[in-house]
């Protein structure tokens, strides 16, 4: 991409954003337009699309909607972002858990986890550990699609849609083990089908996940008929027999009915 339409799109997105009353401080383009990186009233926000509409309060919004749904993360709470993307839900769980909390933003796609990196230290969010490496059931390399048409699609079940990488596989409770976590406030979880990897976290003793919510993939395989997919009984059943409450929104768009979330109670 020239230099000159680099700066066209930027004042061009600039003068949208104007007219939606914000400033468009700066726009980073990536990976020759892959991924763009606004820098929106101070704040660093990566999308996939070319777009004037993302703001701070446009990713809190979100949030609300989904992920924290059912519990909001509070002042020196501890999240675990598993499948964080470019960074959108973890941009608002920082803010959230203030300098107290910690948040821990694990993507498995390389080349979506270099862009979350960059937004992680461009604002500087010192709050905020993000990791290239995948959830798996054992310690293994593992093979990522990278799909062409949306990171959002990219999963471990191996269809040759895009590059394929490796990275490493790792059980969710030797992360925490290894990195000392043994409370955690909200557990977030968006990776594709590989929520069905886990279970053995929430069979472990040493670590307590107080709040889940977890996109089960129920849709896709009703539209792919990939049973890889199809995890939203399986992630209900494993947390009911961990002593977990679960339920789910029933708004009418599938891939937000599908998200399960759970509360632990007290025994």
């Amino acid at each position: 991409m020239k230099i000159q339409n680099k700066y066209a799109l930027f004042l061009l997105c600039k003068i949208r954003y104007i007219r939606n009353g914000q400033n468009l401080k700066s726009l980073k383009i990536i990976k020759d337009g892959r991924f763009y990186i606004y820098n929106v009233g101070g704040m660093h926000i990566a999308s996939e699309a070319f777009n004037w509409y993302l703001t701070e309060a446009v990713l809190a919004q979100e949030v609300r909607r989904v992920s924290c749904r059912y519990y909001t993360p509070k002042p020196g709470d501890t999240v675990v972002d598993i499948g964080a993307g470019l960074g959108e839900e973890t941009c608002v769980y920082t803010t959230l858990v203030g300098q107290l909390g910690k948040v821990y933003a694990i993507e498995a796609n390389p080349q979506v986890y270099d862009t979350l990196y960059q937004v992680v230290k461009l604002n500087k969010f010192t709050n905020v550990e993000p990791y290239n490496m995948a959830i798996n059931n054992i310690t293994e390399k593992v093979r990522i699609d990278d799909a062409p048409t949306s990171y959002l699609s990219s999963s471990l079940n191996n269809i040759s849609k895009g590059t394929v990488y490796e990275v490493d596989g790792i059980p969710f409770k030797e992360f925490c083990a290894s990195h000392a976590i043994k409370e955690i406030d909200l557990l977030k979880v968006n990776i594709e089908g590989a929520e069905r990897f886990l279970k053995t976290a929430f069979a472990d003793s040493r670590l307590t996940i107080h709040n889940v919510a977890i996109a089960c993939h129920d849709f896709r395989y009703a539209e792919e008929g990939n049973e890889f997919f199809r995890t939203k009984q399986l992630v209900n059943d494993y947390l009911n027999q961990y002593g977990y409450e679960t339920w789910s929104q029933q708004i009418g768009i599938p891939h937000i009915d599908d998200w399960v979330y759970g509360k632990k109670l007290t025994p």
